[in-house]
């Protein structure tokens, strides 16, 4: 007995799977393709909504300087306005970007119209950055706000949907094939210009120039009543001016006098009355004292007379100096340093508290002794005392090098612990005595010290002292 078996169908399992992985990567690349063609979209929607926001800011810029513009433009000649132009003067963002996505930068040529030349054209271009393909050119001029247009492949601007076209040339500037552009015609220039120009009685929200004058009024001889505050740069009148009170934020300038019939001439802070053209005057910056501004001279032919006058620095006298004040040799006096004279015109100078005649006593010397390493002294007199050293030759007898520690000398003087005077001879070959003044202020202690070679155990030394008073 013979049996048959039915073999699955395996080939036709396999060729379906394939046909619908096939079906499968087909849609996916149709997908990608669509995604991609939608993110393009996006892109050069932005691009156009950026060109028409700078077509929108250049169309408020002509209309405000249009009679500037119209004087420097020519109709094939033009004035160029760049991004940064219109950021400066606050007809674009700060933040705007000057390029677009594919790094072509903004520009618009402003020029007379050739036909009337009383009027201003506009044309806005992209120079430079990556050029644009066809459709992307067609795109994106669609979607500009007003006559948006494209550069392809000639020297002409093109309209969207090829709705009009003008040559590069008629406005002076040049761009390659792939960029954008947009129009600016007479009409729509010539129409922001009335609209900046128009005066408006009344406030109208966002439009603050509406209410602003860009030139002169001339009131023909007639009065402007009825104000509240004027603001204004400068004001010139030819007639009286009557006030109240008048406040000057900066200066007041009078071509003739300043008087005041029954009032002061007041002035505050550390100010005062200046000369301007010789740089003189009086001014206060404390409570205490007038000052002449920039350290000038007081120069009068009368007398200068006050309850008492001091200089700070040297006091000069062109005749000779009178001393009205008499005193009495050995009577009481303060402050030190006061000079005077007696009955008879001898001059009196106030010395610890005494009045003593002015040179008439003489110095003497002291003898101090002789010292060997260091002596203290002090000066309790009312004078300078000058104090003389000399010696300051090591004490100890060894030899040393080539020669022996005698030879050498060194001193060093001190007053109130500040080194004032030294000396030093470190040379033993040959045999020296070294010699050192310096004078002590009154009420000061001083020190001298001998110490030579004390690296090579010459230390100490021994010195003589005289002091003059």
């Amino acid at each position: 007995m013979s049996r048959n078996y039915k073999q699955p169908h395996r080939g036709w399992a396999v060729l379906s799977t394939g046909v619908s992985l096939i079906i499968l990567v087909m849609v996916s690349v149709w997908a990608m393709t669509v995604f991609n063609d939608y993110l393009l979209q996006r892109g050069w929607q932005v691009t156009a909504s950026q060109t028409s926001r700078f077509r929108a800011a250049v169309k408020n810029y002509v209309g405000r300087y249009y009679d500037t513009l119209l004087a420097s433009a020519g109709t094939t000649s033009p004035v160029v306005v760049t991004p940064a132009m219109l950021k400066n003067t606050g007809f674009l963002e700060s933040g705007f970007s000057e390029t677009t996505t594919d790094g072509q930068t903004f520009r618009a040529a402003v020029t007379r119209n050739a036909i009337n030349t009383d009027q201003l054209q506009g044309l806005v271009i992209t120079q430079g950055g990556s050029d644009l393909p066809y459709k992307a050119l067609r795109n994106i001029s669609v979607d500009i706000e007003g006559l948006g247009g494209y550069v392809w492949k000639s020297a002409n601007v093109t309209g969207a949907m090829e709705s009009w076209s003008v040559p590069l040339v008629s406005f002076g500037v040049s761009t390659t094939s792939g960029h954008i552009a947009a129009l600016l015609p007479a009409d729509e220039l010539g129409a922001a210009r009335e609209e900046s120009d128009r005066l408006y009685r009344f406030s109208v929200t966002g439009k603050p120039d509406l209410n602003r004058m860009h030139t002169s009024i001339d009131m023909g001889g007639n009065d402007l009543n009825n104000t509240d505050s004027v603001n204004a740069q400068t004001g010139n009148y030819s007639g009286d001016v009557t006030a109240a009170n008048v406040t000057a934020g900066n200066g007041v300038t009078a071509g003739g006098d300043i008087r005041s019939n029954n009032g002061w001439l007041i002035s505050r802070g550390s100010k005062g009355w200046m000369n301007e053209t010789y740089g003189g005057g009086f001014y206060m910056s404390d409570t205490d004292w007038v000052r002449a501004i920039n350290n000038k001279n007081i120069f009068t032919g009368g007398q200068v007379r006050g309850g008492s006058v001091r200089a700070d620095g040297r006091l000069s006298a062109g005749e000779y100096l009178q001393l009205d004040g008499q005193a009495s040799a050995g009577n009481g006096c303060s402050p030190n340093g006061l000079v005077g004279r007696d009955g008879a015109g001898a001059i009196l100078s106030c010395q610890n508290g005494v009045w003593v005649y002015v040179g008439k006593n003489n110095g003497s010397y002291v003898n101090l002794g002789y010292h060997t390493s260091q002596y203290n002294g002090g000066n309790s007199g009312q004078n300078t005392l000058l104090i003389n050293v000399w010696g300051g030759y090591s004490t100890i007898t060894k030899g040393v090098k080539d020669g022996a520690c005698s030879n050498s000398w060194a001193l060093t003087a001190y007053v109130d612990g500040m080194i004032v005077a030294q000396g030093a001879d470190n040379n033993v070959e040959w045999a020296k005595t070294g010699y050192i003044s310096f004078p002590v202020p009154a009420g000061a202690n001083f020190t001298v010290q001998s110490n030579p070679l004390p690296n090579e155990g010459c230390s100490p030394g021994a010195f003589n002292l005289v002091g003059y008073q």
